[in-house]
């Protein structure tokens, strides 16, 4: 661990705070920065404008409003997708980018097993204003803070800071905010069921307001100043790793390969995957044999952060 920095009453911190991953308690006056490797080095990405940047150029071979169905096997060696809109895509690979509920990997990957935890999150964002400034712990504004409770709650807060506005690369514009994530047991939100996933913005602002209502008044405060456009109600799934499987032309990267437990991580893991499949799509190198390369590696790459998040996730922020 690294510093522990102490706050005056109010909920300040006298100290400057430093850019990186820190964590505190639910009444904010310590704030522990966790020492990370030498070579380590953390960004905050905009997921939205993210995407924007990788679909240029693409608009012509990119298709929404279909879901995926199935996907079969043809002699010739390649695949074809069935969607649900009663339409077909054929190609020579099938990714499947598509999260911890991967329908692409149920398919693939029948027997392989998924934990559900007895958790859930809430999703949000809050206009960086100069309210919205005064109300955000200074370790959240440089970098990323864990606010983590003695009874299974956290509170997950890192500030959006856009070094210049996308709109000056004809994206549409963007202004600064607070990404938060609110986890709980289910029984602190008080829908233990599928209906948890079908309630309004309004309802799960309050929810996750109230998940807070007895920690610092700041923080309930900066979550009722969320966009309710943006808000957004998860579960938290885990997953053992499986015996390897005999290639084919459709893979996973992401949390369709491996769910993991929500420390700030998978991100970045979806990152390197995708990076490292395109690394091995060579031309001179057999399709199958390029997707096994990659699997293997993506498997030992995948399954080390899964371990990673499900150590931090369970309180140990060591390493």
């Amino acid at each position: 661990m690294g510093a522990v920095h102490q706050q005056s009453e109010g909920g300040r911190i006298a100290c400057a705070a430093t850019a990186g991953v820190s964590m505190t308690g639910p009444d904010l006056w310590e704030v522990t920065e966790i020492e990370l490797p030498p070579d380590a080095a953390g960004i905050t990405v905009d997921r939205l404008t993210l995407r924007r940047i990788m679909l240029r150029g693409l608009a012509g071979a990119t298709r929404f409003g279909a879901g995926f169905a199935r996907y079969e096997l043809p002699a010739d060696g390649t695949v074809r997708v069935l969607l649900t809109d009663g339409t077909t895509a054929e190609g020579d690979l099938l990714v499947a980018a598509d999260g911890a509920g991967s329908a692409v990997r149920r398919q693939l990957l029948p027997d392989f097993r998924v934990t559900v935890r007895d958790s859930r999150i809430i999703y949000g964002r809050t206009p960086l204003t100069d309210p919205v400034r005064r109300l955000t712990p200074p370790a959240a504004l440089a970098g990323f803070l864990g606010v983590i409770g003695p009874d299974g709650r956290q509170l997950a807060l890192a500030a959006q800071h856009f070094r210049r506005d996308p709109a000056e690369f004809g994206l549409p514009p963007a202004a600064d905010y607070v990404m938060w994530g609110m986890t709980a047991p289910t029984a602190v939100f008080g829908h233990p069921g599928p209906e948890f996933f079908r309630l309004g913005a309004a309802e799960l602002l309050a929810l996750a307001e109230r998940a807070v209502a007895d920690w610092h008044p700041s923080l309930g405060a900066l979550i009722r100043l969320g966009e309710p456009g943006y808000v957004v109600p998860a579960g938290i799934q885990t997953s053992e790793r499986p015996e390897p499987w005999p290639p084919v032309p459709v893979t996973l990267v992401g949390d369709a390969a491996h769910p993991m437990d929500p420390v700030g991580i998978s991100a970045g893991v979806a990152l390197h995957e995708a990076g490292l499949l395109a690394s091995r799509l060579l031309p001179d190198v057999p399709l199958l044999d390029a997707v096994r390369s990659y699997e293997t590696e993506m498997l030992d790459h995948g399954f080390a952060a899964v371990a990673t998040a499900t150590r931090h996730h369970g309180g140990d922020r060591s390493g």
